[in-house]
């Protein structure tokens, strides 16, 4: 343990350590806002599962307080290599979500940002500490820039404010007739080639089946296409999703809207939703009904799901897409970091 000036930083190694912090982690973590969704201890905790059977690899979070009060969080991991020195990396889940850290909002953000700085440099096996995914924006965004620690630009982060509009029809009536015109009729012609109306899939069973059902059919059209990342192939990134789809609480809750016929499933959305925030998570939908744009309706099915659950904004999370530039108002930028942390 690591002691500046009003600050204390403690390293943890082992999940034991990692345990006993379970109750200030979740009191930090209720004040993180939407983005809190993904810096969850439970998450943090399924994120590991991802990597600890890996022997090369062994946990690495910092954790520092200030008068003893967790003030900041950093989950990482060693990657250790034949040289015997190591290179730090975000824990992350192993798919394309905002890497975050913990942070009191009450904090001096200098004073955490240069601690930060100093412990992950004081180690003489140290070469380079990796982090995929950064909002713009973001609290760790916020401490690496603090801290004077590099960006590289890797995509952006639409989203879409809805605070405006207090019902679905108000969201219509400000937009062009062509956008009401044409969610009409697709919706019509969906529904007379045999569709039911969108449903809110909440039963247990039914979610994990859904859950199954979308992830085979993301994985039909990696097999079938060469410029898909593949991080969604492997069985434990379906697992990750069905445990994450369990971990529903008062704050932090998911959604699954869906589209099926009598005979078989058209479409399936996953939603994540935190303090007035949906995250268009996951979607995807059966081939044989494309020619009725079923994802196309389902984004606007949850535009209209999420002005019913009075959101604030709508985040379609990482990357481009044709129909994200259709609906989104704004954007942010997300950036991957590599920093050196060589001594030499």
């Amino acid at each position: 343990m690591k002691t500046t000036t009003e600050l204390t930083v403690e390293t943890v190694v082992d999940e034991s350590n990692l345990d006993r912090l379970a109750p200030d982690w979740m009191a930090l973590n209720a004040k993180c806002g939407p983005a809190g969704f993904f810096t969850r201890f439970e998450v943090v905790k399924e994120n590991w599962a991802r990597y600890r059977d890996d022997p090369r690899t062994s946990l690495h979070v910092i954790v520092i307080r200030k008068h003893g009060k967790l003030v900041f969080a950093a989950p990482m991991f060693k990657r250790h290599d034949l040289l015997l020195t190591h290179t730090l990396q975000w824990l992350d889940s192993k798919t394309p979500l905002y890497d975050d850290v913990l942070l009191d909002s009450d904090t001096d953000i200098a004073s955490v940002a240069r601690t930060f700085s100093e412990v992950l440099k004081s180690s003489w096996t140290g070469r380079v500490l990796k982090i995929g995914f950064v909002l713009e924006g973001s609290d760790l965004h916020r401490v690496l820039g603090a801290a004077g620690m590099p960006f590289e630009f890797r995509t952006v982060a639409p989203s879409l404010d809805i605070s405006r509009y207090e019902t679905w029809d108000d969201y219509l009536t400000q937009h062009s007739a062509n956008r009401r015109q044409q969610y009409r009729l697709f919706s019509r012609r969906l529904q007379k080639a045999g569709s039911g109306s969108v449903e809110i899939v909440t039963g247990q069973n039914e979610r994990r089946n859904e859950i199954s059902a979308l992830f085979a059919q993301k994985r039909s059209w990696v097999s079938e296409r060469d410029d898909l990342l593949d991080w969604i192939v492997p069985e434990e990134t379906e697992k990750w999703f069905q445990r994450l789809v369990k971990m529903d609480d008062t704050a932090n809750k998911t959604h699954l809207l869906r589209f099926a016929s009598d005979s078989e499933q058209i479409g399936i959305l996953l939603l994540l939703e935190r303090d007035g925030t949906i995250f268009l998570s996951k979607i995807a939908h059966n081939p044989a009904w494309s020619r009725y744009s079923p994802g196309w309706l389902l984004i606007l099915e949850a535009v209209k799901f999420s002005i019913g659950r009075k959101a604030k904004a709508i985040d379609f999370m990482i990357g481009h897409g044709a129909w994200k530039d259709r609906l989104s108002d704004r954007s942010r930028s997300v950036f991957k970091s590599r920093v050196d942390l060589s001594p030499w």
